[in-house]
């Protein structure tokens, strides 16, 4: 299955590609975003210390940017719906708020501290929904890459401190206000899963006790603003 879904990404990302080498002047754009970013709450789980455990992560709202060249396809698209092919590279990044590690039992861990980064490359399809107004809603979905760095500290000391490049996907859905002809504000609420992204845990002396995993599922909520050329 996982090799079903890259192989996946890899040709709509290599569609995006041949799109954006076809008359860039006709229908391309670029849009930059920024907006409220909250990964969800995380349940890392391998085996530390010989056992099978779970290091329960939650985290704060933290922060994304992101940036996308992109076109239309009017072979895709009609009076109705217009069909848009994109990439898209983002950054997010999350605080942790609280660690429950369960080799120590029920309560949660003291002197908490570190975050988890997250870049992203996607692919997307978009498309937009015609209005007679200056309102367009729009929908789409991506597959890409995350690049998750992983680094936070627990207790006395342990951490979970590594990277992992993982398959991602991500479902878009959004509204575009047209300013100008050539300009659109735009909303959108993004939901992305990077897969199976795992994380070697760490003694306080800097040994290594173990290997958790767990997927990284991230909402975010966008502002940007779309040029068109």
């Amino acid at each position: 299955m996982a090799t079903r879904l890259i192989l996946a990404s890899a040709a709509l990302t290599l569609g995006a590609s041949a799109v954006a080498a076809q008359s860039l002047t006709d229908g391309a754009y670029i849009q930059g975003f920024v907006g409220y970013s909250q990964l969800q709450d995380t349940d890392f789980s391998g085996t530390i210390g010989g056992n099978s455990q779970t290091v329960d992560t939650d985290f704060d709202a933290g922060y994304g940017l992101g940036i996308a060249f992109g076109k239309e396809i009017p072979q895709w698209s009609n009076d109705s719906i217009g069909t848009r092919i994109e990439l898209e590279l983002s950054y997010r990044d999350n605080d942790v708020d609280g660690v429950n590690f369960s080799g120590n039992g029920p309560a949660a861990e003291a002197n908490v501290s570190g975050d988890i980064t997250q870049t992203s490359l996607f692919a997307n399809i978009l498309f937009d929904f015609k209005q007679s107004g200056p309102l367009t809603p729009y929908a789409g979905f991506g597959l890409g890459a995350t690049y998750s760095d992983i680094n936070f500290a627990y207790g006395p000391g342990v951490e979970l401190d590594d990277s992992d490049t993982n398959f991602a996907a991500q479902l878009i859905a959004g509204v575009a206000y047209d300013i100008n002809a050539n300009t659109a504000f735009t909303v959108d609420a993004r939901y992305s899963r990077a897969f199976d992204v795992s994380s070697e845990r760490l003694a306080p002396n800097g040994a290594l006790t173990g290997t958790v995993e767990d997927d990284l599922d991230t909402f975010s909520l966008n502002f940007g603003l779309r040029y068109s050329f």
